[in-house]
């Protein structure tokens, strides 16, 4: 892993704790949870959001669309959760979130791991012209 991960990934950590505390804390304690739970993954969001632009993700766009599907359906589903929907809480802040986490994980911020390994080690020159970034040969 990238050294420049290391905050997103302790917020990642953090997020794993807040939806473990979601799936298990008594119904009273649901809709802070499920607000610590949103708030968790803004956080890591916004990191992977700045990594990106530094490194000039040439994919940058779609990766955040899915960032953005995610937190609306987050943001749609909180006002039921504060009006006592602790079950509904628990399944989209819980069990969806850690299910599409562990998908994009794999897929897209796999991507975006080994477009900044590159970026790194010089293979890409991140700032040169992003839509014709290739790969250089040694």
């Amino acid at each position: 892993m990238p050294p420049e991960f290391a905050e997103i990934r302790e917020t990642q950590n953090a997020l794993h704790q807040r939806t473990q505390w979601l799936l298990t804390c008594p119904d009273d304690h649901v809709p802070d949870a499920y607000l610590e739970v949103i708030r968790t993954t803004e956080r890591m969001f916004c990191l992977e959001q700045e990594l990106m632009e530094s490194f000039a993700f040439p994919v940058r766009q779609l990766h955040l669309e899915q960032h953005a599907r995610v937190l609306r359906g987050l943001h749609c589903v909180h006002g039921e959760v504060m009006r006592g929907a602790a079950e509904r809480g628990r399944h989209t802040g819980g069990r969806l979130l850690m299910d599409w986490l562990h998908f994009h994980q794999n897929t897209l911020d796999a991507t975006f791991d080994i477009w900044v390994d590159y970026c790194r080690n010089g293979l890409i020159d991140p700032h040169s012209q992003p839509d014709h970034a290739s790969i250089m040969a040694h």
